[in-house]
């Protein structure tokens, strides 16, 4: 393998990811939206945010399940599709479609893992409509994953100084043979309100998840974007969420914020042209 010598190098392998997956989907009728900072980037910058380093989407509990059942796993030659709850050697509770011929070498986390590049996929299920059973729920999702942090991350290498400065202190308490106990938990507890049945819906593992909750039928309704090149979607109130949870996002932060939110080393097959 050759190592991903830089950013940009980077970007164009999951930019070949995220073209596999939305072929698959768009061949399949499922809905996956642009999501999060891809979003942004789509919007500002019609493509990548130039310091980003991954592509995040979304997509609905119903066209997740859709696209787990037809792909049984592969999406296309070289990409691959790791769900959580059929693959416990990942230990993350997250989606990811990967590139197969690829490596990532993390110091995220306190263990060695078997990573591969890939793009995640952030999946959107029911909540309660109630203000306060929102919060019960979101202040539980938020419990277990904090615990999955203690168990799994390296608190040297987070982003948040709160993280950095507490983490190491509970760590303690929590042993990382405990990561895939509580990844079930976390896994189990998303389901709890079926996506079919109730009116609101979030991505609920997220961080910030309360931010996401918006009504299904917006969630529902597919807006044309372009990202890379590339003819995507994202959902419709698109302007009210990225407002809500990020603020003025069309304005630039500041220059001390531009910069990748993860650390790794990456390799890919030598026959990837970039």
């Amino acid at each position: 393998m050759k190592k991903v010598e830089n950013l940009r190098q980077l970007q164009l392998i999951s930019i070949y990811i995220y073209k596999d997956l939305r072929q698959f989907c768009d061949k399949n009728n499922i809905q996956v939206y642009l999501h999060g900072g891809s979003l942004i980037g789509a919007l500002r910058h019609n493509g990548y945010i130039p310091w980003d380093d991954d592509i995040d989407v979304c997509m609905s509990r119903t066209d997740y399940v859709k696209m787990l059942k037809i792909s049984n796993g592969r999406i296309s030659d070289k990409c691959s599709l790791i769900d959580p709850e059929k693959n416990d050697d990942f230990n993350g509770y997250i989606p990811v479609v990967v590139y197969n011929e690829s490596k990532m070498e993390s110091k995220q986390y306190r263990t060695e893992e078997n990573l591969k590049i890939g793009i995640s996929i952030f999946v959107y299920d029911g909540v309660p409509k109630s203000r306060l059973m929102q919060l019960l729920y979101f202040s539980h999702m938020y419990i277990l994953r904090s615990k999955h942090a203690l168990c799994r991350a390296n608190f040297k290498y987070v982003n948040t100084t709160i993280a950095k400065i507490v983490g190491p202190i509970l760590q303690c308490f929590f042993s990382s043979k405990n990561t895939k106990f509580y990844k079930e938990k976390i896994l189990k507890l998303q389901k709890k309100y079926d996506y079919q049945k109730y009116k609101y819906v979030s991505t609920n593992a997220d961080y910030r998840a309360s931010k996401e909750v918006c009504l299904k039928e917006e969630f529902e309704k597919a807006i044309p974007i372009i990202f890379e090149g590339i003819r995507s979607f994202t959902y419709s109130h698109y302007d009210y969420h990225l407002k809500k949870y990020y603020g003025e996002y069309m304005e630039l932060p500041e220059k001390k914020e531009q910069k990748p939110k993860h650390s790794f080393t990456a390799y890919v097959d030598e026959e990837f042209m970039y």
